[in-house]
This record gives C-alpha cells, sequence and structure tokens, in this order.
C-alpha cells in the first residue's frame, strides 16, 4: 500500500506538517506487511500557490499512486478530490512521520470521513 505523509521536513524523523495542500514536502512510502517497503519524498509544488493548493496537491496525490493520506486537516476541496479518487484520509497526530506510519500500522490513527467536521470515526 502506498501513503503520503504531509511533511515539515525531507526524512522520516521530520514533523508532520500542519497543512495538507500547502505542505512543504510528501513522504509517500510503500508499506508491506506493516513495514516500510521504499520511502521517497516530493517538494510539493503546490505549497506556494496563489490559490487552489489543496486541489492541486491532492491530484499531484493521485498521480504517485497513493491509496492512503496522513495529514493534519486537508481542507473541504482537497478532502473531496480525494475521496472522489478513493484515497483514504487519516488525520495525523503532531508527532513525527515515522510516528505516524507506525500508529497507521497499528489501526490508531482517526479516518477522516466527512470534509464539514473533520471528524470521523476511528480506523479498526
Amino acid at each position: 500500500m502506498k501513503i503520503a505523509i504531509a511533511s515539515s521536513g525531507t526524512d522520516l524523523e521530520s514533523e508532520v506538517s500542519r497543512f495538507f495542500g500547502r505542505a512543504p514536502y510528501f513522504m509517500i512510502v510503500e508499506m508491506k506487511d506493516g513495514n516500510i517497503e521504499s520511502s521517497e519524498v516530493i517538494e510539493n509544488p503546490s505549497a506556494s500557490a496563489s490559490g487552489g493548493a489543496g486541489i492541486k496537491t491532492a491530484q499531484i496525490i493521485a498521480n504517485n499512486g497513493v491509496e492512503a493520506v496522513i495529514a493534519s486537516s486537508p481542507g473541504p476541496n482537497a478532502f473531496e478530490v480525494l475521496n472522489e479518487l478513493g484515497i483514504k484520509i487519516y488525520r495525523a497526530t503532531g508527532a513525527s512521520v515515522e510516528e505516524n506510519i507506525r500508529l497507521f500500522t497499528e489501526g490508531n490513527l482517526e479516518e477522516i470521513r466527512s470534509a464539514g467536521s473533520g471528524r470521523g470515526r476511528r480506523r479498526r
């Protein structure tokens, strides 16, 4: 499974970005049997966009074959694009990228199921 994590830096120890559309980087991680099989960093060219950053970022993520996103709070437009493309969204904690990956593999990140409140049910 391919996961994208909004990141403030370029390595697994980096803090998760508080933003989605304007996150400076995304860690794209390929998971297999709960372990990181490969990872790459992509710079987010939409981070400095004057408008539509969330939508543009969602399209970039989709073009990378991602199946799930871990982010603090994607906006409603980004949520809708990701949702339409079948990409699941999970709420990041304030911890590192690596910690959020661990929480994801343990099933301990909340899945965001609504663009309105951003609150969904916990993943089981």
